[in-house]
């Protein structure tokens, strides 16, 4: 078999396909051997009609068996050999069947080649986190709306704490765990930005497309559950696709990033892999 891999426009490939004759010779036995158990032909017994007569009969059903079959073998062959790490179903085309050789050429979507400049030793600053007095105060107060004259100490025992002074303890951790969370989130987003802004490449249109589409489902849901009316939801959607479509388009890019990283400190992919690079960037991460 003969293979010509070129690449063409952005994250695509072409593989240029020449299936040699003794393979296909080999495949049109096959598909006649099957041909001839499966179909009935007059005055024979199932599996004994010849060669020939099957041919008269059922030539046309056994090209379209043998070039479908060959082409689904030696695409998958094709890409193995080429090593090309394809992300979508390949577009065939100029199928060709003649003097027994079969050509055809398959068009597929890869796997943008991510050059990151560096993703080691990334600056990131740590803001110091503090709860104020007054912090406690307003959510003392957003507590007491709707128990109306009621001291910090009657607050404190209404909601199962013993004394006010443990209520204040528990509301300072919950501050402080929110804004520790926070914190996280804004680390994880500066990470991000820095690594983005270090790599140049175009986010895979069939990526880009399926997370289009998961996005617009999941806000399609969150509004019906809101109980917005149909037509509603379909204008909103409208009105947000430039939006999903953005950060569709940054989120393939930061996974695809993610998953090169991973590769190249050879961790296991699987579906927390995403995780285990963002830890392993904060732990080689450059702090202030």
């Amino acid at each position: 078999m003969k293979v010509t891999a070129t690449r063409s426009k952005e994250n695509k490939m072409i593989l240029d396909v020449e299936v040699p004759s003794d393979r296909v010779k080999k495949k049109f036995d096959e598909i006649y051997e099957k041909i001839g158990q499966d179909v009935k032909i007059p005055g024979f017994r199932p599996g004994k009609a010849p060669r020939h007569v099957l041919e008269q009969h059922h030539s046309k059903l056994a090209r379209e068996e043998v070039m479908k079959n060959l082409i689904s073998e030696t695409y998958s062959e094709s890409v193995k050999s080429e090593s090309v790490d394809v992300i979508d179903v390949p577009e065939i085309a100029e199928v060709k069947l003649e003097s027994d050789i079969l050509t055809y050429r398959a068009t597929v979507e890869i796997k943008p080649e991510i050059k990151i400049k560096q993703y080691k030793g990334l600056k990131l600053k740590k803001n110091e986190i503090k709860i104020e007095p007054s912090e406690i105060e307003e959510t003392l107060k957003q507590l007491k709306k709707t128990r109306p004259d009621v001291d910090d100490a009657r607050l404190a025992k209404g909601l199962g704490y013993r004394t006010k002074e443990e209520l204040f303890d528990c509301l300072n951790k919950q501050l402080y765990l929110k804004k520790e969370n926070e914190e996280r989130a804004r680390l994880e987003r500066d990470l991000i930005n820095q690594l983005v802004s270090l790599s140049s490449f175009v986010a895979p249109a069939s990526l880009v497309a399926k997370r289009l589409h998961e996005l617009k489902h999941q806000a399609e849901h969150q509004m019906a559950e809101y109980g917005l009316a149909e037509d509603n939801i379909k204008k909103r959607l409208e009105e947000f696709e430039p939006k999903f479509k953005t950060e569709a388009e940054e989120q393939v890019k930061v996974f695809l990033i993610l998953e090169e990283i991973g590769k190249c400190e050879k961790m296991q992919a699987d579906d927390q892999l995403v995780n285990r690079v963002i830890e392993f960037l904060f732990a080689e991460a450059e702090w202030n």
